[in-house]
């Protein structure tokens, strides 16, 4: 996903506007993909919303992020189904960035160089902002437990990631893998 990108908000049923989507790039085989809000810790629905989709496990909102190539076309498609399938496009807006908040802290010198060396080598578009890294050393803390009060090394450090919303969900998916980051929710920002 290259470009713009853009949220499209569709009224419906998961599965089925999830389905509908999918099916809908592949048979046009387009290469870009389609990503759906909820699949990737992207903020959005209000906490009430979130506990009502929770206990009911009905949704009945789903926003969908396109680049700018699939945009119009699937806009297109949905108002030709409006009909015959309980879909409804609610809204589109053009996403102009996204962003998430990270934190991670380490107590070994080899995990502490990984997580500095995943946000030095970020990937096109992807920014680091408001990073603070606290290194320690301590010759005294050698030899003791991992769980004590004292270690030799230790690292902590707080950020924000942002970027354009596809590089930025790759990036995050990629840093959610490791056991050490704990990462805030994706929130997007608007034209």
């Amino acid at each position: 996903m290259k470009g713009k990108y853009f949220e499209l908000v569709v009224e419906g049923q998961f599965d089925l506007i999830k389905g509908f989507v999918l099916g809908f790039v592949e048979g046009k085989g387009i290469r870009t993909s389609a990503l759906f809000a909820r699949e990737h810790h992207v903020k959005g629905d209000s906490d009430l919303k979130h506990v009502f989709r929770v206990l009911t496990g009905k949704e009945d909102h789903v926003r969908v992020l396109v680049d700018e190539g699939v945009c119009q076309p699937l806009k297109e498609s949905l108002a030709k189904v409006q009909g015959a399938l309980p879909l409804r496009l609610g809204s589109t807006r053009e996403i102009s960035s996204a962003h998430a908040a990270f934190t991670y802290e380490a107590y070994a010198k080899e995990m502490g160089d990984e997580l500095k060396e995943l946000f030095v080598n970020l990937p096109e578009g992807v920014s680091v902002a408001d990073y603070e890294l606290e290194e320690k050393v301590d010759p005294e803390g050698k030899g003791i437990e991992a769980y004590a009060p004292l270690h030799q090394y230790e690292v902590k450090a707080k950020g924000r990631i942002s970027g354009p919303v596809g590089p930025l969900i790759d990036f995050y998916d990629k840093l959610e893998q490791h056991p050490l980051v704990a990462l805030e929710e994706i929130v997007l920002e608007f034209r």
